[in-house]
C-alpha cells in the first residue's frame, strides 16, 4: 500500500469516526485498529484539515515586554531581553 493510499485510507476512517458517535477505543476496536495509531491518525487529519492562522500577534517594546498569542488562547508575556532562540522555538510551537 503505498503512503497515498494509506493517508486516504486514514482520512476515510477518521471521516466516519467522527460520524459515528463512537469514542476511539470503541471505534478502533470494531475496526482492528491499535488504539494509539488510530489517535495518532486523528491528530494528522486536524493538522492537514485545521486552518492555520496566518500569523501570531506579538506586541511589545512599548511595554518592555514581549506578548504572545497563540492561536488555541495561551498567552505569554517575555522580557524583551529573551534570547533570540528561545523567543524563536516559542514561536514556532
Amino acid at each position: 500500500m503505498s503512503i497515498r493510499e494509506k493517508r486516504d485510507r486514514m482520512s476515510a476512517l477518521v471521516a466516519d469516526w467522527q460520524t459515528s458517535g463512537m469514542s476511539q477505543r470503541e471505534y478502533a476496536s470494531i475496526h482492528n485498529i491499535n488504539h494509539s495509531t488510530f489517535s495518532y491518525w486523528i491528530s494528522q487529519h486536524r493538522r492537514t484539515t485545521d486552518p492555520q492562522p496566518a500569523f501570531i500577534q506579538i506586541g511589545g517594546a512599548v511595554t518592555q515586554s514581549i506578548h504572545i498569542r497563540y492561536p488555541n488562547g495561551v498567552e505569554l508575556k517575555l522580557p524583551v531581553q529573551i534570547p533570540v532562540g528561545l523567543l524563536r522555538t516559542l514561536v514556532l510551537l
